[in-house]
């Protein structure tokens, strides 16, 4: 049986602690409490206010600053590429409007962009490495230059180089004929009006996944240096820098070393460095372009 002692002792803690709380709720302390809080509200409002306007200053220093590279682009690019012809190619995805950013850039420079391509899926899809093996050994006898120990992914690069551009070397069947080879291939979409001098290649960088992305750039990069080698002047244009974009293979590609690369491309900045890349390709020099490590804002020789 409960002892009257235990209720006696329950019944103290009650009224202990409701005169704890007419204590803390009332008089003095109370009032040092609630003026306790009511500071630290404050405090934190006034934070969240200073974090707001700092937020609307740099969103406000984005739109100027943005605005005045839209509108310098054509004093920075005016002249650089005159007289140029560009083949534009887009690969891994790149959409028209990332395309037409790139090439707005172009033309506000001077050149003249004389093919439109887009490597489609097949170009690098695993599963048709058969196929392509097999156009490659057709090509054989279409494709100037060949010395016979060529890869699948190098004659297929030269069938696009001579279909692209005005090089020169040993005549094979002609720009069109490769063009429409590869064209019923399915490897290749798109126009050719004439041929182009230099070459500037648009990446998406769209894959399933990393690692997929990453082969998938890596067989671009190769394909990139072939056009390096017998264009005046390439340049890849992509995104931001990401695992496995096309970019990043081509820095670290020993066949690509000759190629320029811009990310952030698609921005003004970037389009402006994308042009002016090309330009500094065009009289020997070569760089990497954009945020990040390892790379510079503008080219060197177009600063001046």
């Amino acid at each position: 049986m409960t002892s009257f002692r235990y209720h006696v002792v329950s019944l103290a803690a009650v009224f202990l602690a409701l005169a704890v709380g007419v204590v803390l709720g009332s008089g003095p302390m109370r009032t040092a409490l609630v003026g306790d809080l009511n500071d630290e509200v404050d405090r934190l409002e006034a934070e969240v206010a200073e974090g707001e306007a700092q937020v609307e200053q740099a969103q406000l220093s984005g739109v100027v600053g943005e605005q005045f590279a839209m509108e310098a682009e054509p004093l920075l690019l005016g002249g650089t590429l005159d007289g140029a012809t560009v083949a534009l190619v887009s690969v891994l995805g790149a959409t028209t409007g990332q395309a037409d950013a790139v090439r707005d850039a172009l033309v506000v420079a001077g050149a003249e962009v004389v093919a439109d391509v887009t490597l489609d899926e097949a170009w690098t899809d695993a599963g048709q490495a058969p196929f392509r093996a097999a156009l490659a050994d057709q090509l054989g006898g279409s494709v100037g230059g060949l010395v016979g120990d060529e890869t699948t992914d190098e004659v297929l690069a030269l069938a696009l180089a001579q279909a692209l551009l005005a090089g020169e070397g040993e005549p094979g069947d002609g720009p069109q004929v490769l063009l429409d080879l590869l064209r019923q291939a399915e490897l290749v979409d798109g126009t050719v009006t004439s041929p182009a001098e230099s070459i500037v290649i648009v990446s998406g960088d769209v894959g399933s996944d990393d690692d997929a992305l990453a082969a998938a750039s890596g067989m671009v990069a190769r394909t990139v240096g072939v056009l390096t080698g017998e264009a005046t002047g390439a340049v890849v244009a992509g995104g931001p820098e990401a695992p496995g974009d096309l970019a990043s293979a081509v820095r670290n590609s020993p066949a690509a070393a000759g190629a320029s690369t811009v990310v952030d491309a698609f921005t003004t900045y970037g389009r402006i460095a994308a042009a002016l890349a090309l330009a500094e390709q065009r009289d020997g020099g070569s760089g990497h372009y954009g945020a990040g490590e390892g790379r510079d804002l503008i080219p060197a020789g177009t600063a001046e």
